[in-house]
């Protein structure tokens, strides 16, 4: 039986081709959709739950408790790491990671140098890292390597980056054309999702060799490339451990210790926690579970739309078969046999696209943990399955009742009215679901879409516009500060300012503290953040001078220039009334004079609001030189200025960015978003326009002979084509009521999570009405138009 049922599918699937091919298109589509977002979100769920233990690990957070609310941060000090393996039985092993922004690698192999600079994946590590976490080694020992200083463990990727083959325990590796490391171990690349993941680990106790005056014992000394792992013993309570390291807290802050509360994050939670700095929001997930819902939703009413259009077409086939004797029961299971088929074989097209799109997957989140042999693990092929389980019941259920109950006389007569076929009421309801769906996604995208251009074209309060960054050496501080470079810099035509600094006025920086202002005793209940530059740092990022002068680098009294907020939380509104006051900043215990103010900037994204900010010379923190350009020729300027550069620093690696870019990152994950929403878009609105065309063949085929009789009687093409296009404005009118008002809300409490953000405005969502309405015509319009120029005489021959 079950052969028959198949065998007869597939004749009927063939001869009505296009029927299969608009059928497998909208299945595959809303299929291929819903199986890449089960990717993404698979790859950030499973992010480091490989790790052994995982149920037991957590990571050191801090929340600074101020008078003005809480900071969050993942803040930690060297000496805690020990401090906690000591003071704490529940406490099976500590790990301890110092990351390093910039690093300088060199090896010199067969008498060739390789050079390169490594930003974010360089880390100083201790023994307890090592062994808290999963490492697959390719060469090598890790046992109580990182115990001693020069030791250095690398992957797999930078043993082949600098020499080429991965056996290279023994060799050295030079950092920053100062220190000789010795490598220890070589780790296998891991296709695991983790935010762990470093390409070099140098042994803790080098920091001291490298720097003899870094303090290894202040507590006090916090840093947000710290960062501390515990594991706890079988059995432990978290929650008990956090409340032991709070009653200890005045061991290792002394007075201060009110200050600070230190929470044991799960790692379960370190990628989702965007407080302390994870990587993605859970709602964000959760808004990408519900699109994928809706791409299988539609999908599955554009078959019901397209099954019971077909209905028609194959009515006197259905009453051949009940008059031979057939079944409801039978027809039913051959008709779920056909959609089964056709389920499967949407499903075999969904591997191929999926296997075809992950590299665009990758390019989308710029990453590389899309890969092909994902698709043949079995989270990935239970997904697949479940897929093609839920489709074929969902998709086949009605239009199988439907069409297994045709009364058999009225079907060969040719005279199946709505009501045997289910009822144009039903359909459309359908149809506006669909276009309900899709209007959501539109209004979601228009704004995701204008929220991250805002981001984008927003004033931050000084002129990032051709601003070029060159990383410095990590050298002295004398060394790096190289007064011939900048005046060999400022003879070209097309730079007009040079800047020693740390980092850009908008950036990750999070230098900071609280101030002491003029003759008070006390510190101020706010905290301030830093910025450190040159005398030309202001003039070279042209900031809004609003009183008095920028600073300059003396050696004596300090001098400082703050922004206007810095001075409205001192409760001040005239600028010309802190200029000659003291200030001392907690960071350091530096005291100045203030010499000038500055119209308030951004520090860091328009998603959080402008801080008080202090801006001062400190040439021990300098790391860059910013360089502004006045050229449209970017590559000739970037090739005058390397060759300037490598003259002085003729050993080191030049490495440049423009500050736009950098700026630009903090947007990442917006981007990403709206690329992933904007894609799902596009699938959902082709996947409307087959379930659209669907719908018209639909009515097209039922008023046929109506249309003929209108053509007998001197009605035009335009009047025909009104006659539909009406009916389907009032759909798309009756899903944009619906959808306006839903999409708003949803984008409004999304906006919610930025300190600036768009208004959302009236012609947002009628824009995407209007997009959507649009694309309805167009989609109509050719199967409408071409029934309305056919001859009225074949129309009414069918009579």
């Amino acid at each position: 039986m079950l052969q028959n049922y198949l065998k007869i599918a597939l004749r009927n699937l063939r001869i009505n081709r296009t029927y299969t091919i608009l059928n497998v298109a909208g299945l595959s589509m809303g299929m291929t959709g819903a199986i890449l977002i089960f990717l993404f979100l698979q790859n950030h769920l499973s992010t480091d739950r490989h790790q052994p233990g995982f149920d037991r690990l957590y990571r050191l957070v801090l929340n600074l408790h101020l008078d003005e609310g809480i900071e969050y941060s993942s803040d930690t000090s060297v000496p805690l790491a020990g401090a906690l393996a000591m003071d704490y039985s529940q406490i099976e092993k500590v790990g301890f990671i110092k990351k390093i922004p910039v690093a300088t690698l060199l090896s010199i192999y067969q008498n060739e140098t390789r050079r390169f600079t490594e930003k974010e994946n360089v880390v100083f590590a201790d023994q307890g890292f090592m062994e808290i976490f999963k490492f697959n080694v390719l060469e090598g020992n890790l046992n109580g390597i990182m115990k001693e200083p020069y030791a250095a463990v690398i992957s797999e990727k930078v043993a082949r980056k600098y020499f080429g083959l991965t056996n290279v325990v023994g060799k050295i590796l030079r950092l920053d054309n100062a220190t000789d490391l010795r490598i220890a171990g070589v780790l296998k690349e891991s296709q695991n999702p983790t935010d762990l993941k470093f390409d070099v680990y140098i042994s803790l106790p080098t920091i001291k060799k490298i720097e003899p005056a870094y303090d290894l014992d202040n507590f006090g000394w916090l840093s947000s490339r710290n960062q501390i792992f515990i594991r706890l013993v079988p059995g432990a309570d978290f929650k008990s451990v956090e409340k032991l390291i709070k009653t200890n807290g005045t061991k290792y802050y002394a007075e201060t210790a009110r200050y600070y509360e230190h929470k044991l994050q799960p790692l379960s939670e370190v990628h989702f926690d965007e407080r302390y700095g994870g990587k993605i929001r859970r709602p964000i997930l959760i808004i990408l579970v519900v699109v994928g819902l809706f791409l299988l939703f539609i999908a599955c009413i554009n078959f019901i739309n397209l099954a019971t259009a077909q209905a028609i077409k194959r009515a006197k086939e259905i009453g051949v078969r009940k008059v031979l004797g057939s079944t409801r029961r039978q027809l039913f299971w051959q008709f779920m046999s056909e959609t089964a088929l056709l389920t499967l074989f949407s499903a075999f097209v969904t591997l191929l696209l999926v296997a075809l799109l992950l590299p665009v997957l990758n390019n989308w989140t710029q990453t590389q943990d899309f890969y092909f042999g994902m698709v043949f693990q079995l989270q990935f092929l239970f997904c697949w399955s479940l897929t093609i389980l839920s489709v074929i019941p969902i998709a086949g259920f009605y239009p199988a009742v439907i069409i297994s109950g045709f009364n058999p006389i009225t079907a060969l007569k040719g005279k199946l009215g709505t009501k045997q076929i289910g009822g144009l009421g039903l359909r459309r309801s359908l149809i506006v679901a669909q276009l309900l769906i899709a209007q959501i996604l539109v209004i979601g995208t228009l704004v995701l879409i204008l929220q991250l251009k805002y981001f984008k074209n927003a004033d931050l309060g000084f002129d990032q516009n051709a601003v070029l960054t060159v990383q410095l050496p990590n050298k002295n501080s004398k060394q790096k500060i190289n007064g011939s470079l900048r005046n060999s810099l400022l003879q070209f035509a097309d730079i007009k300012s040079v800047a020693y600094q740390y980092e850009a006025p908008t950036s990750s920086m999070g230098f900071g503290g609280q101030v002491k202002f003029d003759k008070s005793a006390d510190w101020e209940k706010f905290v301030i953040r830093e910025r450190y530059g040159d005398e030309n740092y202001i003039s070279t990022y042209k900031m809004k001078l609003i009183a008095g002068r920028s600073f300059t680098d003396r050696d004596s009294l300090k001098e400082f220039v703050v922004n206007e907020e810095l001075m409205f939380k001192l409760g001040i509104t005239d600028p010309q009334k802190v200029l000659g006051k003291m200030l001392n900043t907690g960071m350091g215990d530096l005291k100045g004079r203030i010499v000038g103010v500055v119209k308030s900037f951004h520090l860091k994204s328009l998603q959080v609001a402008v801080e008080p900010c202090v801006i001062f010379a400190k040439p021990a923190q300098y790391k860059e030189i910013a360089i502004k350009l006045n050229t449209k020729d970017f590559g000739k300027t970037i090739r005058n200025i390397q060759a300037v550069w490598q003259k002085d620093y003729p050993d080191d690696v030049f490495s440049y960015q423009f500050v736009d870019e950098q700026i630009a990152k903090f947007y990442e994950k917006e981007e990403q978003l709206t690329t992933l929403i904007r894609s799902f878009a596009l699938i959902a609105i082709l996947i409307c326009c087959l379930g659209l065309y669907g719908m018209v063949s639909f009515m097209v085929t039922q008023r046929t002979k109506e249309i003929g009789v209108r053509k007998v009687l001197g009605a035009g093409v335009e009047s025909i084509v009104l006659l539909f296009g009406k009916e389907f404005l009032i759909l798309v009118l009756v899903a944009f009521l619906i959808a306006a008002p839903v999409g708003c809300y949803f984008a409004s409490h999304w906006l919610t999570n930025f300190a600036y953000r768009i208004d959302l405005k009236w012609w947002i969502p009628a824009s995407g009405c209007l997009i959507i309405l649009v694309i309805t015509l167009l989609t109509i319009g050719f199967k409408v138009i071409k029934a309305s120029l056919m001859n009225p005489v074949k129309s009414l021959r069918m009579e």
